[in-house]
């Protein structure tokens, strides 16, 4: 008797969990597809609660992190908030990881702090267009392949450093500038300034 009773406890048990998975998985499937919707529309403002929730169920979800980049880039997109661009992909890399390998994020990323080093340059504040260029150069030696190799703004930015920095004397920053660059643009400019503070042994010390 005991048997028995314990027999249909367990399918009982059985069914209910059965029951519940199946529950989920309808539910998972119609918040996927409102998030979805929405964020076609580019309604990220009511898709991204439902994304991230659909995130933290199935990370793998490959549809789920195809709108979740859609819905970042529609965002940062305005040149007009270029910091505030850099804000957002870094806040949402922080919940979402798979966008630090998203080449599309990562371009926009790269030129926008680029664009950035320029205003900085523009007006005179070297120190900072230094720091946007950095990251710059981070960017470009964690993702290969964003198509930025023949990009003029940014060979004409690292051009435009390395020779305020070596007209100012400050070689060991302009070397630097010019050997990080050359790792990533096959710039005559840069060489010309590399080869000669080579052959002065400019920076070295």
């Amino acid at each position: 008797m005991y048997l028995k009773l314990s027999a249909v406890l367990l399918g009982l048990s059985l069914t209910t969990t059965a029951f519940a998975q199946e529950s989920d998985s309808v539910e998972y499937k119609e918040t996927k597809e409102k998030a979805i919707k929405l964020a076609v529309n580019k309604n990220v403002t009511e898709a991204l609660p439902l994304l991230t929730s659909c995130y933290a169920k199935n990370m793998e979800d490959k549809e789920v992190q195809t709108m979740i980049s859609a819905s970042l880039i529609s965002l940062v997109s305005d040149k007009n908030n270029l910091q505030g661009s850099l804000d957002t992909i870094d806040s949402w890399t922080a919940k979402f990881p798979f966008l630090q390998d998203d080449k599309q994020v990562r371009k926009i990323y790269t030129i926008n702090a680029n664009q950035l080093a320029f205003l900085s340059f523009q007006e005179k504040n070297i120190e900072k267009s230094l720091a946007y260029h950095d990251l710059v150069i981070e960017e470009l030696s964690k993702n290969e392949g964003l198509g930025l190799k023949d990009n003029k703004d940014l060979i004409s930015m690292a051009v435009n450093l390395a020779a305020d920095q070596l007209e100012k004397k400050e070689f060991r920053t302009a070397r630097k500038i010019a050997s990080e660059s050359l790792a990533y643009f096959n710039d005559p400019e840069l060489k010309k300034m590399l080869k000669y503070m080579d052959d002065k042994q400019l920076g070295l010390n």
